[in-house]
């Protein structure tokens, strides 16, 4: 089993621990923070999936690139993927209710 574990600036003063497991095509990740601890989504965790280095601020910064080739055909590559779509189904409809709204207020004006 391959084991890396970042130190992730966040909003507490001790920076939060993130550490990756890859056991044959399996990724695990826990992480310190409070939302971390509750098994909860955790942008500290998604980020270095990401490849997004922003916040590490251990000596390893540079195998963040690593935990996303780790990535590549487990089954957290799949979830990871849906919640982006559906992230930006989010934006379009976001985007649509916005466009809507200034409408209806033309509309009232009028």
């Amino acid at each position: 089993m391959d084991k890396i574990m970042f130190l992730v600036q966040g909003s507490a003063d001790v920076p939060y621990e993130v550490t990756f497991a890859k056991k044959n095509n399996n990724l695990s990740a826990h992480c310190t923070c409070p939302a971390g601890e509750n098994s909860l989504y955790c942008k500290h965790r998604i980020n270095i999936m990401h490849g997004i280095a922003d916040g590490v601020v251990s000596p390893n910064k540079n195998d963040v690139g690593l935990i996303k080739t780790w990535l590549s055909g487990t089954d957290v590559e799949a979830a990871l993927r849906e919640v982006m779509e559906k992230e930006e189904l989010l934006d379009k409809a976001k985007q649509a209710l916005s466009f809507a709204k200034k409408k209806l207020a033309k509309a009232i004006r009028d």
